[in-house]
């Protein structure tokens, strides 16, 4: 059994795979990447109902993947290049042969993945991801929890905030709709209240990524393969915010389950394939 660990700055998550078949997942909070890789793994064990004798090597990737040795309770550690554990790991969970792996955390990476993972392309990405949210929130709205400014974006109203395109046009320009945003935080009109901040933060995050990976996929001929992964991936209201741009650009688009898990299972593919 290959256990593939994702040492993110968040949540840590591990992924157990025996032959093609995912045998358990599960995550814990990020508090020293070290004592992180080790809780998870304990927990995935118990969980799973194995034990440590049944792991043959951990494929440890992420941006703590740096503080974990070559071993990890006496288990043999790999570490993965995280780039192609994104890849690797956004084809795993949707199938597909190629795909604009869209990595959405704590800021968002693009991974351009062709030929069934034989070939893979960091595109880049954008500092706008989970980490902007919370960042926001924490300095406009005194809120820590990014459920509570989920709960807060619902019933909030962002065209109180950002200024439209139909504002200063009128109406649509080009391919762009009239209802669609000109300036984020464009707008803020005096009775904009904190629930329509939080429906702007939300939506600026949804719109940057959305905005950026466009460019992308249509750069590298991917317009049809866009797959949508990490935390931030599980939020309704980026995903829509996203969504709106994709549909502007007739860009096909993926979310799919177990999306937190991306990055670990990419990684303990990736030492599978490479014994």
């Amino acid at each position: 059994m290959i256990i593939g660990i994702d040492v993110g700055g968040s949540s840590t998550k591990a992924v157990a795979l025996q032959g093609d078949q995912v045998v358990k997942l599960t995550l814990i909070q990020t508090t020293d990447p070290l004592a992180a890789a080790s809780g998870v793994l304990g927990k995935l064990l118990t969980e799973a109902g194995r034990n440590l004798r049944e792991v043959e090597v951990l494929a440890v990737s992420g941006g703590g993947a740096r503080c974990i040795g070559a071993q990890l309770l006496d288990i043999p550690v790999r570490k993965v290049d995280e780039i192609a554990a994104i890849g690797l790991g956004g084809l795993a969970l949707t199938g597909k042969a190629q795909a604009l792996v869209v990595s959405m955390g704590t800021g968002t990476a693009l991974v351009a993945v062709y030929d069934c993972g034989k070939k893979i392309v960091h595109v880049g990405g954008t500092g706008v991801g989970g980490g902007t949210l919370q960042g926001l929130s924490r300095c406009l709205l005194r809120k820590y929890s990014f459920e509570a400014l989920e709960k807060m974006a619902e019933v909030g109203d962002a065209r109180k905030v950002d200024l439209t395109v139909s504002d200063i046009a009128g109406g649509p320009v080009g391919v762009v709709p009239a209802e669609a945003t000109a300036s984020n935080f464009g707008k803020v009109s005096d009775d904009a209240g904190e629930n329509d901040i939080a429906a702007a933060i939300v939506n600026l995050v949804g719109q940057v990524i959305g905005m950026v990976s466009v460019f992308a996929a249509k750069a590298y001929s991917l317009e049809n393969d866009v797959v949508l992964v990490g935390k931030l991936a599980n939020s309704r209201r980026v995903i829509e915010a996203i969504i709106r741009v994709y549909d502007m650009f007739h860009i096909k688009v993926v979310v799919p389950e177990n999306c937190d898990f991306c990055t670990a299972l990419g990684a303990a593919m990736r030492v599978q394939a490479k014994p």
